[in-house]
């Protein structure tokens, strides 16, 4: 009988510990990614693809690659939830002869972390965004970037623009 009881209690425990709360669903909102656009410099309402384009970060003295040659008008990129700034290296024309032309991009912000649950933590917002392109004198390939949307706070539009 108390066999029965100590299992029935267990039991209960179990069944009464875990709630909707303890998992995070993939509809939940994360920190977003940054969403880039790029365009003809030429004519800045049109959308340009950049040939093999490869984009990689540098974490920790590791580079990790967000992209690896594709030919793209658009991409999606994560910003450091951990830090203030992040650093992007854009390569144009990689392959696996030619290393294509690399520029650097640092991408400034405030973070405000909000709490969504008890399963899915904190989500990061982004604000008061700015970027820097590190100039090379006529090796380039980037000529301008403007930001659209200061506040990152989603993916439903474009952040940043990106002319070449």
């Amino acid at each position: 009988m108390i066999k029965k009881i100590v299992l029935l209690f267990l039991l209960l425990g179990v069944i009464s510990a875990c709630t909707k709360d303890d998992i995070c669903s993939k509809e939940t909102p994360t920190s977003p990614f940054l969403i880039i656009k790029f365009k003809s410099k030429i004519n800045p309402f049109l959308s340009k693809d950049v040939n093999n384009l490869t984009v990689t970060t540098i974490v920790n003295n590791d580079s990790i690659a967000i992209y690896t040659s594709q030919t793209t008008d658009s991409i999606a990129i994560p910003l450091n939830t951990g830090a203030n700034i992040t650093e992007y290296l854009f390569t144009q024309n990689n392959t696996t002869s030619d290393p294509g032309n690399i520029d650097k991009v640092t991408f400034a912000y405030e973070r405000d972390n909000i709490y969504i649950n008890r399963a899915c933590s904190f989500k990061a917002i982004f604000k008061e965004l700015i970027t820097q392109l590190e100039i090379v004198e006529g090796e380039n390939w980037i000529s301008e970037i403007e930001v659209n949307k200061s506040t990152v706070e989603n993916e439903d539009e474009t952040h940043v623009t990106i002319f070449h």
